[in-house]
């Protein structure tokens, strides 16, 4: 009877291995680009249902069904999904108690910071049975952003205005937006060797509105705007989108502005693509992008 503790032991272990499995997510809605992003590179596309209008990379995204915006949660849309995972962002806290009293499992994603996204791929990983793989990508981000890293090392550290949202369309431009020191690019401009022209701005804002005025009193001595995607701008007048992102448009509008020193110098880099704005598993493309505005000189 000796082999019956053994026999006991092993189908526990069935049990509990059965039940692991089942408890992964079969069944994923992300409201977010960037949680979208992570759960295909973890391999989780078979088991994502749905996703959001803005979720366009991988590619394959673009075929997943789609259940709006990323500002608001249809709880109505998540139950016939019968959803097992909810992918969300900062923005969503505010509904974390109607999806717990609804029974939706959901997991906040957080992407101010290299090491938010980090976080968010472990925590993705472990509830998808995917943990090896998130480490894989995890070391492989490391190398990228380090090899960057050692470029720039001891260079002189310039001063960076981003720019994260404008009117395009505008022949001039007056007020945008900028990205503060409390800001995921404030760290990305610079462990790409540079040094973020708002560190000392007033308002304390993680993005300020920035005037011609605000402009010339900040003198950066470059300047990167991040403009987005085309497909996904919209405008109230009538425009030509292929004249709107041509790159001579785009920074002829800074050129013919304010005479700070990255206009005299000519140091505006215009970044077109969504991959800018979303700090994901392709970290290390946005921070070489904003090494090479930043410093030209180096060998690429």
């Amino acid at each position: 009877m000796k082999f019956l503790p053994r026999l006991f032991l092993l189908i526990l272990m069935m049990f509990v291995s059965a039940h692991a499995a089942s408890a992964q997510p079969k069944r994923i809605v992300s409201l977010t680009p960037v949680g979208t992003e992570i759960l295909f590179a973890l391999g989780q596309g078979e088991n994502i249902a749905g996703v959001t209008n803005f979720c366009d990379y991988p590619p394959e995204a673009l075929k997943k069904p789609k259940i709006g915006g990323y500002s608001e949660v249809n709880f109505e849309a998540l139950l016939l999904q019968e959803t097992d995972l909810l992918v969300l962002q900062d923005m969503h806290r505010q509904f974390c108690s109607d999806l717990e009293r609804l029974k939706i499992p959901y997991v906040i994603v957080k992407q101010e910071s290299i090491a938010d996204i980090y976080e968010a791929l472990s925590k993705l990983g472990k509830m998808c049975g995917a943990e090896r793989k998130a480490s894989e990508i995890t070391a492989r981000m490391k190398r990228g952003i380090k090899a960057i890293e050692e470029k720039v090392r001891g260079l002189p550290a310039p001063t960076v205005l981003l720019c994260v949202s404008r009117e395009l369309s505008e022949k001039n431009i007056s007020i945008f937006y900028a990205a503060g020191a409390r800001t995921f690019y404030n760290e990305i401009i610079e462990r790409a060797g540079g040094k973020n022209a708002l560190l000392r701005e007033k308002s304390g804002a993680a993005y300020p509105k920035i005037s011609q005025e605000g402009l010339i009193a900040v003198d950066p001595q470059i300047i990167i705007d991040l403009v987005g995607e085309r497909s996904f701008y919209h405008s109230m007048e009538r425009i030509d989108l292929d004249e709107v992102f041509s790159q001579r448009y785009l920074v002829g509008q800074w050129l013919s502005g304010a005479a700070v020193r990255a206009v005299r110098n000519r140091r505006v880099t215009v970044l077109d693509g969504t991959v800018y704005l979303r700090p994901g598993p392709r970290l290390a493309v946005i921070l070489e992008a904003f090494a090479k505005a930043i410093h030209p000189e180096v060998k690429w």
